[in-house]
């Protein structure tokens, strides 16, 4: 296995933003620290909103294989749809003349996601103290009020139950910025008070720096703010009425994904 990687390349393929610059961040520091193990022959980035574009993203790319790893939350619209249209693909094999070009789940599919979040949501807490009975935790999705397009829902309720089976709190509830449950009528579903909430998203972007702290009513500092986005500490405690709050960072900035992104590459491989 190790001779066929040293001569595929490994594409992460993500959302990206052509307004918030922090949304590609995650993608490329996974990519520079895979790309230091030496393990592929060689190791990109991609985006469907920013340099480099997905329909250039083969551009140059001679080696004899390359693996697609979506840099994403669920197997959704871009999974299913932008990626292989924007890179030309026929599905999980495409071939290029002699070159084939493998399609991947994303990296929101792996097995053991459900545990790396229940354990960060842990440490979080036991680092502040807080009891799990009195604590509510909401995974916030994106969500999309297509109903034509259920993916990031159910992903989202069904991940919700597999962490809650990995670390039991108060309750783990599944929330969504563009469809229902919204993120913005938290209170009405949670008295307990300590409330985390959780971005099930790969790279926040402008919804983890506005959208959601907005929604919850809260506003983190510039510091706290900065904090998050380079170092995993939760913005908090918050106070709305009688309740603290705490902003988790995105969990797909967590170092562990990059490793999730080699295993789902060599298991596509395999």
């Amino acid at each position: 296995m190790s001779d066929r990687l040293r001569k595929t390349t490994l594409i992460i393929a993500g959302h990206g933003s052509s307004k918030s610059p922090n949304m590609a961040r995650p993608a490329r520091k996974h990519a520079q620290y895979i790309r230091d193990k030496n393990i592929f022959a060689d190791v990109r980035t991609s985006f469907w909103k920013e340099d480099v574009p997905l329909k250039e993203a083969l551009v140059g790319v001679d080696t004899d294989e390359v693996v697609i790893v979506p840099n994403l939350a669920c197997s959704g619209y871009i999974n299913q749809v932008v990626i292989p249209r924007e890179m030309k693909l026929d599905g999980e094999l495409t071939l290029r003349g002699k070159q084939k070009v493998h399609l991947c789940p994303p990296v929101g599919d792996h097995p053991n996601l459900p545990k790396l979040i229940a354990d960060r949501l842990k440490v979080v807490m036991e680092e502040r103290n807080l009891a799990p009975e009195e604590t509510t935790v909401f995974l916030v999705a994106h969500g999309n009020p297509n109903p034509d397009r259920p993916v990031s829902h159910d992903t989202t309720v069904m991940m919700a139950t597999r962490i809650y089976q990995h670390y039991q709190t108060k309750a783990i509830l599944p929330a969504f910025i563009e469809e229902k449950p919204f993120l913005h009528g938290w209170q009405k579903r949670t008295q307990s008070p300590n409330v985390i909430v959780l971005p099930f998203m790969i790279a926040a972007g402008v919804h983890g720096a506005k959208d959601i702290p907005n929604f919850i009513g809260i506003e983190p500092g510039e510091e706290q703010a900065e904090d998050m986005r380079e170092n995993g500490t939760p913005a908090g405690p918050f106070k709305v009425g009688d309740q603290n709050i705490w902003l988790m960072r995105a969990m797909g900035s967590h170092p562990a994904i990059a490793d999730f992104i080699i295993d789902i590459a060599k298991t596509q491989l395999s």
